[in-house]
Order: C-alpha cells, then sequence, then structure tokens
C-alpha cells in the first residue's frame, strides 16, 4: 500500500467512525471488581495518611490493576499477573500490626489471590477471543496499550492467527484490516486511534467496573470549527455487579489509579552547578535501574524497530521519552570511555593534548565558581559566542569542544589562551573521538543484530556484548520515566546507571 493509498483509505474510515462512532463493551468481571474496590480504598487511606508506609502495597496494587484492565489472556499466558498477586498479598503481610485498617489489608490480599484462582477465567480475555473470531481472524487487529501488552497478548492470540500490534505499531504499519478491537478504555490511547483510524471500525473493550468510558478529541479540538467529535456507543456483558464502596469518586480520579513513580520534593538548593556538579533529571530504567542524565546534547540509543545496521544511533537529549531505549555500560559514561579512547588513538601526543584541553577547561570552571554562570554568560554573550547555555557543559572533560569553530574562538579569546595550539588540538581530538565513536557504533551495531530483540521488547532491557577494551557488557534498557524536577549532582554520577527500584511497579 503506498502513502497516498494509506492517506485516503484513513480518511475514509475517518468518515464512518464520525458517521457511525466506535463501540465500548463494558465486560463484567466480579473478582476484578472487588479487588478494584480494594484499591479504592487503598488509596483512600494513603490519601489520609501520606506517603511511605503504602509506597510498596499501592505501587503493586495499582500494577495488578493496569493488568487486569491491559492484559486479559489466560493464567497460562500471564505468569506475570500471578507474579503480581503474589506481591501483593506479601506486601499486605508486611504491614500487618503496622496500620489500624487489618481488614483492608485482608481484603486485598484475598481478592488479588482471587484473580489468579485456578478456576477463574477472565471475561474480559473471553469476550475479546469471540469478538476477533466472530470478525474473523484476517479481518480484525487487536490493540494493546503497551509493548508489553502486545507481546503477552500476541503470546495468547497467534494460534488463533489474530493480529497484535500497539498502537504506535498500527499507525505505522496500517495493517489491512476492517476492524480493531482495543483492549483497554479510550483514555489509555491517543486521540488518533479514533480520529485518524486506519480501520473502519473501532471497539474498545473494557472491565465494567472501570468507570471513565469517555472518548478522547484533539487537544486542539476545543478551538478549531467542524472539529471531529467521535460518539460511542456502549453495551455491557456479563455480571456487572460491584460491592458497596463508600471511597469518594471524583472526575479525575482515574489518574491517581495508574502506576507511577514517587517522585518526592526537590532536594537541591536553589543555586547554580559548581563546575564540578551538573543539573540533571533523574531516569528511571527497566530493570530496576535509574541514571541522572544531564543537559547534554545527545545519547546513545538502539532502536529495535529500525532494519538491522540502522538500530544504533544518537538520541538528542531533548527529544528523550518514556520508551526511548539506552546504551549504557555500568560504572562508567560512554563519553568517558570515548575520550580515553580518542586520546589511545593520539599516542604519545595524547599526553600534551590532554594537557591542553585541561587548561582551557580550567579556566572556564574558575570563572564560572568566581563570577557565577549568567554573569559569565552575558560576558560570552557579548564577545560573540552564540551557545552561551553550553558554558558549563563545556568544563566536563569528555566534552571536547564547542561545536562551533567561531565560538570556540571567540571562548579561548574571552579566556587569555592563545587559540593555537589548543585549538588545533581539540579539533583532532575531537576526530580521533569520532573514530572511536563509529568503531564502537559499528560493533553495536553487529551485537544488536545478533540479540535477540524480542527479549529486549519483552523485559524491557538486554545486555550487548562488544569487543572493544571499555565497551564489553553494553545494556540496552527502556526508559519508563522521567523526573518532573531536575537536581544538582556531582558530574561524576551523570549518566552512569545505578540501582533503583522505585520503577519497579512500572513495567
Amino acid at each position: 500500500m503506498s502513502r497516498i493509498e494509506g492517506l485516503d483509505r484513513r480518511y475514509a474510515a475517518s468518515a464512518t467512525i464520525v458517521h457511525s462512532g466506535v463501540e465500548i463493551f463494558a465486560v463484567g468481571d466480579p473478582e476484578g471488581a472487588r479487588f478494584n474496590a480494594a484499591v479504592r480504598h487503598l488509596l483512600n487511606a494513603l490519601r489520609d495518611d501520606g506517603q511511605g508506609l503504602w509506597d510498596d502495597l499501592a505501587g503493586v496494587s495499582k500494577a495488578l490493576r493496569w493488568r487486569l484492565i491491559t492484559e486479559p489472556q489466560p493464567m497460562d499466558f500471564n505468569s506475570g499477573m500471578v507474579e503480581l498477586a503474589d506481591e501483593v498479598g506479601r506486601h499486605a503481610r508486611r504491614l500487618r500490626g503496622a496500620v489500624a485498617d487489618q481488614s483492608l489489608l485482608e481484603d486485598l490480599a484475598e481478592s488479588a489471590a482471587a484473580l489468579v484462582g485456578s478456576e477463574r477465567e477472565s471475561a474480559l480475555g473471553a469476550a475479546l477471543l469471540q469478538a476477533c473470531l466472530e470478525a474473523g481472524p484476517r479481518e480484525s487487529v487487536v490493540i494493546a496499550a503497551s509493548r508489553r501488552a502486545q507481546l503477552a497478548l500476541e503470546s495468547w492470540l497467534q494460534k488463533y492467527g489474530i493480529l497484535v500490534l500497539a498502537a504506535g505499531d498500527l499507525e505505522r504499519d496500517q495493517p489491512d484490516r476492517g476492524q480493531a478491537y482495543v483492549v483497554g478504555p479510550p483514555r489509555f490511547y491517543r486521540s488518533s486511534l479514533v480520529t485518524a483510524p486506519v480501520t473502519d471500525e473501532v471497539s474498545f473493550l473494557l472491565p465494567a467496573w472501570f468507570g471513565d468510558r469517555s472518548v478522547p478529541r484533539s487537544a486542539i479540538a476545543r478551538y478549531a470549527e467542524g472539529s471531529i467529535r467521535v460518539e460511542a456507543r456502549i453495551f455491557t456483558l456479563g455480571d456487572t455487579s460491584e460491592p458497596e464502596q463508600n471511597v469518594p469518586v471524583e472526575a479525575d480520579d482515574e489518574d491517581a489509579y495508574l502506576p507511577r513513580p514517587v517522585w518526592g520534593k526537590r532536594e537541591s538548593d536553589d543555586r547554580e552547578p559548581t563546575s564540578e556538579e551538573v543539573s540533571a533529571r533523574k531516569i528511571l530504567l527497566s530493570g530496576n535501574l535509574a541514571m541522572w542524565l544531564d543537559d547534554g546534547e545527545r545519547i546513545r540509543s538502539l532502536d529495535p524497530q529500525q532494519p538491522p545496521g540502522e538500530r544504533v544511533a544518537y538520541t538528542e537529549v531533548a527529544a528523550v521519552r518514556e520508551g526511548t531505549y539506552f546504551l549504557l555500560r555500568q560504572g562508567v559514561t560512554e563519553r568517558g570511555a570515548l575520550y580515553q579512547a580518542a586520546l589511545a588513538k593520539l599516542g604519545l601526543r595524547g599526553q600534551v593534548v590532554d594537557a591542553t584541553q585541561a587548561a582551557w577547561k580550567q579556566r572556564l570552571g574558575r570563572r564560572l565558581q568566581q563570577h557565577g554562570y549568567r554573569q559569565v554568560a552575558r560576558d560570552l554573550r557579548a564577545v560573540g559566542v552564540k551557545t552561551v547555555d553550553r558554558a558549563r557543559a563545556w568544563t566536563d572533560p569528555s566534552l571536547i569542544r564547542p561545536i562551533s569553530d567561531q565560538d570556540f574562538e571567540s571562548l579561548l579569546q574571552w579566556l587569555g589562551i592563545p587559540i593555537q595550539p589548543t585549538f588545533g588540538h581539540a579539533t583532532l581530538l575531537r576526530k580521533m573521538l569520532y573514530q572511536a565513536s563509529a568503531e564502537i557504533g559499528k560493533q553495536l551495531e553487529a551485537a544488536a543484530s545478533a540479540a535477540d530483540l524480542t527479549e529486549l521488547k519483552a523485559s524491557g532491557h538486554l545486555s550487548l556484548e562488544g569487543t572493544s577494551d571499555g565497551f564489553r557488557g553494553i545494556l540496552a534498557t527502556r526508559v519508563l520515566a522521567i523526573s518532573p524536577y531536575s537536581e544538582i549532582v556531582p558530574r561524576h554520577d551523570a549518566r552512569v546507571p545505578f540501582e533503583d527500584r522505585s520503577g519497579q511497579w512500572l513495567e
């Protein structure tokens, strides 16, 4: 299908859905409803008692609730559900005697265990399979809320010949299907799923106990004339009874029940970083890892969706998002290792080049320390330096020099350092660094081509074996969450992965 044909099809599908609307099937799930009620009581207790005591139990309970909604496959294909249910019970038992509401702990543990009982069959999963078979496996496509959910559902549905895609895949691949069955409520998906559909019909399947059934609209719809408004036809299936609960329900309450990291409060003082510090955001990574990401220009990444030979690249730091895959090495930054590799390529000249690099960086660091970043930025701007926002970053030994020749010359003149030989040394070192980076990139590309990227998509992290010294045991790991604020951290801690379990319930 050509791009023009695909665009024509999307216009036709959009017109059909605007006319007929989407279907929402709310499927009865008494066991899930009981667990959902217990989770609502838990989060009400958390609001009363504050963060801390309930955090682990709340985190795993929300993760299990999310799994109920997005991965309704049978237990034979859902070992993660069993593990989460066991974790709910374990954390509930740990709190016995520590909290006043013992009945809440018992209800959570019992209702979680009932979700994975030997006789339980997911009503939502059964409804999904029946709908796909009635529509025809070759006519339908199942849309999953995440890459993990897509792989989990695929392991179950592939034997029926049913195609399963993540929402991003649907927009990119545009399969020749007429009916999309979307697992989960509309609010879990971008509005383009219904405003710019790929299929002529879109149906959402969700547990009846999930209350928000609104259909998303484009962010600009409220300001546009003739904006697309898609209506929903709601159908209920099975036993939709729910236990009585006295927890208040608010319009935007659902956000509190989604798996989210707990960031706490910003700890850094309101000051400028010193020459030995950087301002960085905490990044939670798959595999119980985290990292401080500074405001550098780019970071090595991997895109498993690209063909072999094109998977390893650099991603601009400003473009890092949840779902980006980093390529990292435990204990050291890639920039630091590349710098040493570039010096090694220079042989005996390496020491001389390293000394001239240290000289101008140390002088810039002292100016920043004495006068502050704002004053230094004003002074540099006055002498013609355009990228003054990078002034602090240039003090990092592993950042060779400003990209612009004119900026570097103006910077050296402002520092009172003769342009040569410093300019020539830095330019030569940068050339060696590019060579070392290209060599490592080729090795990582070969390692990525040889690796089982299905495992990476499923688990979120995978070890890649390089051959160069300093680049063995590279880890590919997925970004799970990005802190909404920055902290001031030691420069040597930036971009070095460390163990952190804050994101353990996000995967």
